[in-house]
């Protein structure tokens, strides 16, 4: 066999009708998506002396199992051309006697994605149903006992038990239907060695399967990859630690030792029960039910963040304040009510439909959801359901936050605390920007969520995939996608600014230039769009397709004056770091004299930047030339875009960013913002503007929101930033060299008494404790050995050490 897979052998597989074909409606599933399930049985006589090693892929969604347990899920997102294999080793899972691998696919490519109306995820990029599989069973000596590629030795069969529905659909969505499935139409033990296979068809040969760099004249419209990120953790079962009936009841004793997992309730033929479970937090997991007999019975979970209740419901409370959303939705604007923790609200949302088969079974939908609310209505058939358990398996990616913050300050470290949980339940098999509605990665969330899991778990898969990811999405005339992996192109020219920064973020704190130089030419295409939708000076004008840059409420659809007419301060101070950003990255990839240019580029336009937007009347930046609108997000630009002197700076400060003329910004903006109050001088006081996350906390959110209404999702990655001013400026750890291989440490006091905390780095964690007493600094460091370190206090007192400690107290202005 070749040494690696997918060399002139598997071939692709799925059922007769192949891939231009339709089938017959009695070889059809009966729904949307066309799901098959497929086996390939193999004797072992000796588990200890064989190896079973397999590369698997599928499209568009496969669960994988062998010998009756699931190896794993796939394929991870990516897209036809970039299409993701896992490799499993079954080795452990061999057993003397009949063996079977088994997988069920679905086939999602015949369905468009309507956010409206659900149809098909839109982060799944898809071609036609199919799997494919490479391995064989080896001996001790390397030879190939028997060959397991997909070929016609599979069987295959059509489902019939799965179906895909849109019930209740009000928000738009865009990780598309949910499920109905009807347990008595699912072949009995299908997963397993002893099934019945025989009257199964031969499965249907499509084309042989071909790695990516292979491809020459294909005839497979797949360019199959390896897996860049591991598999998603999951779980075990978890309790819900809460229960009531709808509307707001105490659930009976009984109901509440089946929570407790101390005995199971039955419910009686003919009964309809409508409860509603509280995770307590939000969260992302797979909801699991086990139950016996109750055939003819339907069961319904419906998932919600929070519950819905009008906002003139008496002595209720809820979430933000009523206001107008007709510059924030796109769909479903329903101002009549808002989100609460109140029991008396209603669970509104997608939902699954299970019809058990009644026998002793477990139900947990194909795909996890997101919810803290999961409404349970049972509807029992003609014999009664016994409810055996009621659970939650936790999924998302695999992090391991190794970072830690404590601080004189209690509501920094809640906000830390909510900051990371947003951040990992953003993190499945791409970032995303929230995990109930949408499920895409969007390269504004993106910069923030690989950033803070950069600098939080040092584990950077997720992110160097992120930013493949939005390479493969660019389009002919330069710029990326602003999400992807997607089926409907998007285009945000501002999201193409920020993947230039992560990339420059993503560079410093790995240091992994191989990963750079594969990237700087999306870096240039995105500099030369720009240029070529520039005005006579230079500065970015009139830009097509979707100029949002914040959800401001006073703006349509996030849009700054001026976007659609000529230049903005957004997006002249975007492009004139952007150029600073790149000519970083290209200086350190051996690009001296190109790098130059960049940097001559970017200050030849700062100038005329100032010039264009100052108003020394106003002691502000106009959004645009003349004016008259200021706002607080094109301020903060301009100040990281270095456009104002010194002069300028302490005349902005005066009015930014408390002024109530300044357009408000959401909470993405002050991830600008704080920088913006560091390079002016100001940013001790920096916890005071952290009000809309401590409001977020006290109406009992566990994650933080998208934006001020509280409108739609109430977990969003770009709302986490606050973790890294703790990390990057409380404590003060940044790299002063790409992947830390020097580094800077100068800590912000912002008001409090003490802090203490880590940064993760390529080499190990860096620690950092300072405690104020009177005029006295006490600062503790301990770093990995041997990397150099600058260190800086609030007095301008600087030192240089590179052992693994320091240790001195510093007297304070």
């Amino acid at each position: 066999m070749h040494a690696k897979p997918f060399v002139n052998s598997a071939s692709w597989i799925w059922s007769a009708e192949g891939s231009h074909g339709a089938p017959a409606p009695e070889n059809a599933t009966p729904s949307h998506y066309q799901v098959r399930y497929f086996r390939r049985g193999f004797t072992v006589v000796d588990p200890a002396a064989v190896t079973l090693s397999v590369a698997v892929s599928g499209d568009s969604r496969y669960l994988f199992y062998c010998n009756g347990e699931c190896v794993g899920r796939g394929p991870a997102k990516g897209d036809v051309d970039h299409h993701f294999y896992e490799t499993f080793d079954l080795t452990p899972l061999l057993r003397k006697g009949p063996n079977v691998l088994a997988a069920i696919v679905l086939d999602m490519s015949r369905v468009a994605h309507r956010p409206a109306l659900l149809g098909a995820p839109c982060s799944i990029m898809t071609y036609t149903g199919g799997f494919v599989l490479e391995g064989a069973l080896v001996g001790r000596e390397g030879a190939v006992v028997e060959d397991l590629k997909t070929d016609a030795k599979w069987r295959v069969a059509v489902d019939r038990a799965h179906r895909v529905q849109n019930d209740n659909t009000l928000f738009e969505g865009y990780h598309g239907y949910f499920e109905h499935r009807i347990s008595r139409l699912e072949p009995e033990g299908w997963r397993l060695p002893g099934f019945d296979d025989s009257a199964w068809a031969e499965a249907h040969v499509l084309f042989k399967a071909e790695l990516l760099e292979n491809r020459r004249d294909p005839t497979s419209p797949y360019g199959l990859i390896p897996r860049m990120i591991p598999q998603l953790e999951e779980g075990e079962p978890e309790r819900f630690p809460d229960a009531y009936m709808k509307g707001g009841g105490e659930i009976s004793d009984a109901w509440r030792r089946l929570l407790q997992g101390n005995e199971p309730v039955v419910l009686a033929a003919g009964s309809v029960v409508d409860i509603v479970l509280d995770a307590g937090v939000l969260t992302t997991a797979f909801p699991r039910l086990q139950v016996s007999g109750g055939a003819g019975s339907t069961v319904r979970l419906t998932y919600a963040e929070a519950l819905r209740l009008p906002w003139d419901t008496p002595g209720a409370k809820l979430l933000g304040r009523r206001q107008p959303l007709a510059n924030l939705a796109s769909h479903f604007a329903d101002e009549t009510r808002g989100w609460t923790f109140d029991r008396r609200g209603e669970v509104m949302g997608w939902s699954d439909v299970w019809e058990p088969r009644g026998r002793d079974e477990t139900f947990e939908p194909l795909h996890w959801r997101a919810f803290r609310y999961v409404g349970l209505r049972i509807e029992v058939g003609d014999t009664p359901l016994t409810l055996r358990g009621v659970s939650q398996r936790f999924t998302a990616y695999p992090y391991r936050v190794a970072a830690r913050f404590t601080c004189s300050d209690p509501s920094l470290e809640q906000i830390w605390e909510a900051g990371l949980r947003t951040m990992r339940l953003c993190s499945h098999e791409t970032f995303e920007d929230c995990p109930h509605y949408e499920q895409m990665q969007y390269a504004g969330d993106t910069m923030i969520t690989s950033k803070l899991a950069l600098l939080t778990t040092g584990d950077a898969r997720l992110s160097r995939q992120a930013l493949y990811h939005f390479d493969w999405s660019r389009l002919p005339e330069g710029l990326t996608q602003s999400r992807y992996p997607s089926r409907l192109v998007q285009v945000i020219p501002a999201w193409s600014i920020h993947w230039i920064t992560t990339i420059k973020d993503y560079f410093a704190c790995t240091g992994d230039l191989a990963t750079v130089r594969d990237l700087l030419p999306g870096v240039r295409a995105v500099l030369d769009w720009f240029r070529r939708h520039a005005d006579a000076e230079g500065l970015p004008s009139k830009l097509p397709f979707w100029n949002v840059t914040d959800w401001c409420p006073w703006w349509p659809r996030g849009v700054v004056p001026g976007a659609d007419t000529g230049a903005t301060v957004i997006f002249s101070a975007q492009f004139i770091q952007a150029l600073d950003e790149a000519g970083w990255l290209i200086g350190h990839s051996g690009g001296g004299a190109e790098a130059a240019a960049l940097a001559a580029e970017a200050e030849r336009l700062r100038p005329i930047a100032h010039r264009r937007f100052w108003s020394e009347e106003e002691g502000l930046y106009f959004d645009r030339p003349g004016g008259p609108e200021v706002s607080q997000y094109g301020n903060a630009w301009a100040v990281l875009a270095g456009l104002p002197s010194a002069r300028e700076r302490e005349i902005l400060v005066r009015r930014f960013p408390d002024d109530p003329k300044l357009a408000p910004g959401s909470f993405f903006w002050w991830h600008a913002g704080f920088t913006a109050l560091l390079r002016a001088g100001r940013y001790d006081e920096m916890p005071r503007h952290l009000g809309p996350w401590r409001e977020s906390l006290s109406f009992g959110l566990s994650t933080f929101v998208e934006e001020n209404s509280y409108w739609r999702s109430l977990c969003h990655a770009w709302s986490a930033h606050p973790v890294l001013e703790f990390q990057q400026r409380i404590l003060g750890v940044t790299p002063s060299e790409p992947g830390f291989a020097a580094i800077r440490i100068e800590p912000n006091l912002c008001g409090l008494e003490h802090a203490e905390g880590s940064v993760c780095t390529p080499h190990g964690p860096v620690e950092v404790a300072w405690r104020r007493e009177g005029r006295t600094l006490s600062l503790k460091i301990a770093k990995p050995d041997g990397i150099p370190a600058l260190v800086r206090v609030p007095s301008g007192a600087e030192r240089r050490f590179s052992g693994a400690r320091f240790e001195e107290q510093f007297n304070l202005p």
